[in-house]
């Protein structure tokens, strides 16, 4: 890949919903790196930052950049397919199943520059950046995700989330 308008015309020729394993396996293409997303990568100390790469009428692409011991709250892809790509550094991934109203912990998953997981509809997890180091990852969301459930680690109160960002790009 050249640069990032190869995969975002891929992106583009979408009519419907990427389907979650064609997500993952174009993610898979060892191209996708720092030098190719470098104009997207910003960080901020306060919590890790979404940097959007490039959108059309099924997706977005962000450029997550994570500090050490940042994370993403517990949430789940309602309605959407999402592929992640570690571009930099290790995320650790915790998954999680709903029992009793409660959020049980069902795997933690280590993931290295290079390495790709997805999620979609009902899947709950929280990415991390457990490391000493930075963290870039590339996600993809198709179609956009807006109106998830973001979940209380503790009491497993859900509370619905409208992101922003999907609200500038579809005005």
């Amino acid at each position: 890949m050249q640069d990032i308008k190869e995969l975002t015309d891929w992106l583009r020729s979408f009519e419907q919903r990427i389907a979650l394993d064609e997500l993952t396996e174009r993610l898979q293409d060892d191209s996708i790196s720092a030098d190719l997303l470098a104009d997207h990568i910003h960080f901020s100390d306060e919590r890790y930052s979404r940097n959007l790469l490039a959108y059309g009428p099924q997706f977005y692409a962000l450029v997550l950049c994570w500090r050490p011991g940042q994370a993403s709250p517990i949430h789940d892809h309602k309605g959407a397919s999402c592929g992640v790509r570690v571009i930099e550094g290790v995320a650790t991934e915790t998954s999680f199943a709903r029992e009793n109203g409660r959020l049980v912990e069902k795997s933690v998953t280590t993931m290295r520059a290079g390495e790709v997981c997805g999620s979609f509809d009902d899947d709950i997890h929280e990415i991390r950046n457990n490391g000493d180091g930075n963290l870039v990852t590339l996600h993809i969301y198709s179609p956009y995700l807006d109106n998830i459930n973001l979940y209380d680690r503790e009491t497993g109160e859900v509370t619905v989330f409208s992101d922003p960002m999907v609200a500038s790009l579809s005005a």
